[in-house]
């Protein structure tokens, strides 16, 4: 499969979770409308994720890298964002009053680690 192709289905992928994102804060205070946009943009990239990891791994498919160096800073973000994704879900999920200050960081990190991620495998 194309190094291209591969990074125009995981960018479009990662760019539509960061909007599913975005659309939970924008509806922050309807919760079962939130809870559906947050969940949405969860799983959007938990799914890239996982797609990736057996695509590189597995099946030993490489998007190609034009500046390793922000390559390997988009995964250390990634690393931070993905933990910090999976916190903001549960504590979302549990109610718990931390939820609503965990957006202010997770939100600039996220998107902050698809636009790494876009700059350093772009084709």
């Amino acid at each position: 499969m194309s190094s291209a192709l591969l990074y125009y289905v995981y960018g479009l992928v990662m760019v539509a979770s960061l909007a599913c994102f975005g659309q939970a804060w924008r509806t922050r205070l309807v919760t079962p409308v939130h809870k559906r946009w947050g969940g949405a943009g969860v799983g959007l990239a938990l799914a890239g994720i996982v797609v990736v990891l057996v695509l590189t791994y597995v099946m030993g498919w490489r998007v190609d890298q034009r500046f390793p160096t922000v390559v390997r800073v988009h995964r250390l973000l990634a690393l931070a964002a993905t933990a910090l994704m999976l916190l903001v879900g549960l504590t979302g999920w549990r109610r718990m009053p931390i939820h609503k200050r965990l957006y202010v960081v997770f939100m600039p990190l996220y998107a902050v680690t698809v636009a790494t991620a876009l700059v350093g495998y772009t084709p």
